[in-house]
């Protein structure tokens, strides 16, 4: 059984973004119904065997981990809940005058108690409260069958699959001129590549958490990790053997892909993120990698090929996106101080998970008359719906497992854990950075696709003495 699931996890892992991203309802129930089926059936017949004690025993934080999670979902929860006018008024002021008011209009005049809920639209918080549930759950089951090397290069693989997959899709519509997405026309970002996604920055975004994990398997696969320094001519050719050679080729080859797709975005924080890749590995390989020298040349050869390739094919639209006009157009400055005056009206408990895009214009302190549906950071997207103790819970909840994971990850020997774990964790960073200019977290296969490489991040720095038998 354990086989079966984890092979569903990985089809999971790579066909959630085929459906634009996975923002239709249809494919977000999918998606749902799949992680609550896969989670019962590995509570049923394989959970008995997981490794959950044991690692608790080598990962202290866990424990604090559950504890702010729980005090996320436990603010989600209640903002669902009904709760009297008296209670509502003291936790939420602003929300309790918005539902009195609405009372009082269904009632033809004041109404003197009744009750109401934190959050302003109580279906679509419950909505979204199931989605990042799944999300935690998936990430939960990824992590769970990380088990051993095998495990770790078949979750890798799919990842992989799923970005080249993406890139080349993307590509192809950018260049072929088509503007359509599996048949569907196109009405925005037609000048960018999107895949098969409708945003080009979620797209971007996307391919940012497997770019990094791509650089990582090529080192790792290509054995630059474990190449001894020096030697002799003969001992050198007989290392870069055909064998090894074309393995690295063709891997490379993958990252270059990834590579391309992203700068043909168009994204900004995308081919930032793209060079801060490259500056973190080479940080990290120069103050804790063995072999840092090698390593680097290889992931600088992939950096250097992408924007070659970019250059030759026409790098001049990329750089329009960066030209001043592009940039003082850009209405986030806008989005972000009207979202920080409604985390002000609402500080405690937030207007509801999934309630921005109806709170949003009564809290407008500088005026736009677009419709905005997310605050594109976030961040304070998550600390307008949920308030500022569960937003920051949930903030902390992922630094300290990230802070944890890449203390233990400086203890890893195996090349492949090593790179595939630094890979991890790079995506990982990549995606929180991007979250400051955008809202890829809030687009399902992003969300289900950053719990994923979290997971292998977190179980490639479990990976101990007495894990993954004895390998580490």
């Amino acid at each position: 059984m354990a086989l079966w699931i984890r092979g569903a996890i990985g089809a999971v892992l790579f066909l959630l973004p085929l459906p634009f991203g996975a923002v239709e309802e249809s494919a977000i129930f999918v998606f749902e119904a799949a992680v609550l089926l896969l989670f019962s059936l590995h509570v049923l017949f394989v959970a008995g065997r997981a490794r959950e004690d044991d690692a608790v025993k080598r990962a202290p934080f866990l424990p604090i981990l559950k504890i702010l999670s729980a005090v996320f979902f436990a603010v989600a929860i209640l903002q669902i809940l009904p709760l009297p006018f008296f209670l509502l008024k003291i936790l939420s002021p602003q929300a309790f005058r918005v539902q009195a008011a609405a009372a009082a209009v269904a009632a033809g005049g004041p109404v003197t108690g009744g009750w109401g809920t934190l959050a302003l639209v109580p279906a679509s918080a419950l909505g979204q409260l199931i989605l990042l549930f799944c999300c935690f759950l998936f990430g939960f089951l990824v992590w769970s069958y990380v088990r051993t090397k095998k495990d770790l290069e078949l979750f890798v693989w799919v990842l992989l699959a799923g970005a080249v997959f993406q890139a080349f899709y993307g590509l192809a519509v950018y260049f072929s001129g088509s503007g359509n997405i599996w048949g569907f026309l196109k009405v925005h970002y037609l000048d960018s590549a999107t895949g098969t996604f409708i945003n080009r920055n979620h797209f971007s975004g996307y391919l940012e958490m497997i770019f990094p994990i791509s650089l990582g398997f090529v080192l790792a696969k290509a054995d630059f990790f474990s190449m001894k320094p020096g030697g002799r001519l003969k001992e050198k050719l007989l290392w870069f053997s055909q064998d090894r050679l074309q393995k690295a080729f063709l891997l490379s080859l993958i990252s270059v892909l990834i590579g391309l797709g992203i700068f043909f975005s168009r994204s900004r924080t995308g081919i930032f993120n793209f060079f801060a890749t490259f500056f973190l590995l080479a940080l990290a390989l120069s103050a804790f990698g063995r072999k840092k020298k090698r390593s680097l040349k290889v992931a600088r050869t992939v950096i250097v090929a992408v924007l070659g390739v970019a250059v030759f094919i026409g790098i001049d639209p990329i750089i329009e996106r960066f030209a001043q006009g592009q940039l003082t157009r850009d209405a986030r400055a806008v989005y972000f101080a009207n979202s920080v005056e409604l985390i002000g009206r609402f500080p405690l408990a937030g207007v509801g998970l999934g309630g921005f895009v109806y709170a949003y214009p009564t809290a407008r302190k500088i005026y736009d008359p677009s419709l905005v549906d997310h605050a594109h950071n976030d961040y304070l997207e998550f600390a307008a719906e949920t308030g500022l103790i569960a937003a920051s819970a949930l903030v902390a909840a992922a630094l300290i497992a990230l802070g944890w994971a890449v203390r233990r990850w400086r203890e890893r020997r195996d090349p492949l854990v090593r790179g595939v774990t630094l890979g991890a964790i790079l995506g990982v960073v990549a995606i929180l950075i991007h979250s400051l200019t955008d809202f890829n977290l809030q687009i399902p296969a992003n969300a289900a696709t950053f719990a994923a490489v979290f997971a292998i991040a977190l179980a490639g720095a479990d990976c101990g003495k007495n894990g993954w038998n004895g390998h580490g």
